[in-house]
């Protein structure tokens, strides 16, 4: 007999057994819905309570508020000095290494300090004697220029071609004041015997109309009126000549005055556009041959480096880290996606690839800024703060020696569980309608 037969023919003949499978006991019913209700409750409660945020992670750099600074080298070459060692304090401007070049390094360093102490205005106080041995390689040309300039400048000076000429018309002119000085005297004694001859000959005129005297007589007193009149004439031409003659040399005196300023400023121009040149082209060579610091801080090598080794243009010598390291940054470099929910304020927490986040903590910083536009790779660049510093959430206090990597995680939306069950209801609705 088969199990299904067997089962059809079973007889539930107790009453109490048909009264429960029939109708359910209230009790049962009633606290059963009141622990449904319950749990829905609480379910509730906790998606209340419960906050699930919304993370952008990117990459993150921590660095200084001054970032450390990474010196390349500039041209091609072998090092020819190095005047630190690793980790070594530097100052600013000092310099830390010297590219070969074609010219005597010690040389173009102590023409350099020289020129960096020379007002360009004082350029007669330059030290051409001491610096006229010095080897400048590519430096040679410009320094012979200017060279030529300075010593023609204190040449023209020394010598002064002009002060003889000068010379020669204020002696001449003295000698003109003298003789006029002279013929003055002169045009007096002329203007009275003038004055005498005249009046002799007007009574000569007189008594000759009266007939007291022969015509002779009166041709004789005329003969002396006119040789007075003709001296006192002559006298006043060579004054008037003399006079000319002083104002020629004085317009003489004048040229050779504004040739002399001319040349002087001629000279001292010169001689400051080729000193202007001459430290252009030690800029230049300082750039291409020098590695300097620009700040204060310590110095650290990017990798082994030593002397007469060779160096690439682009390549990375060393770095210096400012002593100023107290503000710490970070910088981050957020994909475009979900950028638009970053704002100034939100809570980023950070992970050091240096110091493992499950012994050490993470840090806590804000986001301050977000750039405007994206890069060439669509990226944001995003400025974090930390308000604690290196304290992570462990309580920790991290060492700061150099930049920190790691990755980052942005807080955008700190969520609970219900909003994001509703905001997915809405996307529902919005999708049917």
């Amino acid at each position: 007999m088969k199990q299904s037969d067997i089962l059809d023919n079973i007889e539930l003949r107790s009453e109490s057994v048909q009264d429960i499978l029939t109708q359910p006991p209230h009790w049962m019913i009633r606290w059963g819905n009141t622990m449904i209700l319950l749990i829905m409750v609480m379910i509730m409660v906790m998606s209340y309570i419960i906050k699930y945020p919304e993370f952008i992670p990117a990459p993150i750099i921590v660095t200084s508020q001054n970032p450390p600074e990474k010196l390349e080298a500039r041209t091609n070459g072998k090092i020819e000095k190095i005047f630190i060692k690793d980790h070594q304090q530097v100052r600013e401007n000092q310099v830390l290494i010297v590219m070969q070049s074609t010219g005597n390094y010690e040389d173009i360093l102590a023409l350099k300090k020289i020129i960096d102490s020379i007002d360009p205005d004082r350029l007669s106080s330059f030290p051409l004697t001491e610096t006229s041995h010095y080897k400048l390689g590519e430096l040679q040309g410009d320094y012979n220029g200017f060279a030529k300039a300075f010593q023609d400048e204190a040449l023209f000076t020394r010598l002064q071609p002009y002060a003889p000429e000068n010379l020669a018309a204020n002696q001449t002119l003295s000698e003109y004041r003298v003789r006029i000085a002279t013929l003055k005297q002169q045009k007096q004694l002329e203007q009275a015997k003038y004055d005498l001859t005249r009046k002799s000959y007007q009574r000569s005129q007189e008594l000759f109309n009266q007939g007291v005297i022969a015509a002779v007589e009166l041709e004789n007193e005329k003969i002396k009126y006119i040789q007075a009149q003709q001296n006192l004439e002559n006298i006043k031409i060579s004054l008037s000549q003399i006079e000319e003659s002083i104002s020629n040399l004085n317009k003489t005196k004048s040229g050779t005055a504004i040739n002399t300023e001319k040349d002087r400023i001629t000279y001292s121009s010169q001689v400051s556009q080729l000193f202007e040149q001459l430290r252009k082209s030690l800029k230049q060579w300082e750039q291409n041959y020098l590695i300097i610091s620009n700040t204060d801080g310590m110095a650290s090598f990017q990798q082994f480096f030593g002397e007469n080794q060779f160096v690439k243009a682009g390549d990375a010598i060393l770095s210096i880290l400012p002593s100023n390291k107290d503000k710490l940054v970070g910088r981050m470099s957020v994909p475009a996606t979900n950028s638009g929910k970053i704002v100034p304020g939100e809570k980023v927490l950070i992970k050091l690839d240096n110091y493992r986040y499950q012994e050490y903590g993470m840090i806590e910083g804000k986001v301050q800024n977000i750039s405007l536009s994206p890069d060439k790779e669509g990226n944001y660049y995003v400025d974090v703060i930390l308000p604690k510093g290196l304290k992570t959430s462990y309580n920790k206090k991290l060492v700061f020696d150099k930049e920190l990597k790691g990755n980052a995680e942005i807080v955008t939306q700190d969520l609970r569980l219900i909003e994001r069950f509703f905001y997915q209801m809405r996307k529902l609705l919005g999708y049917q309608s």
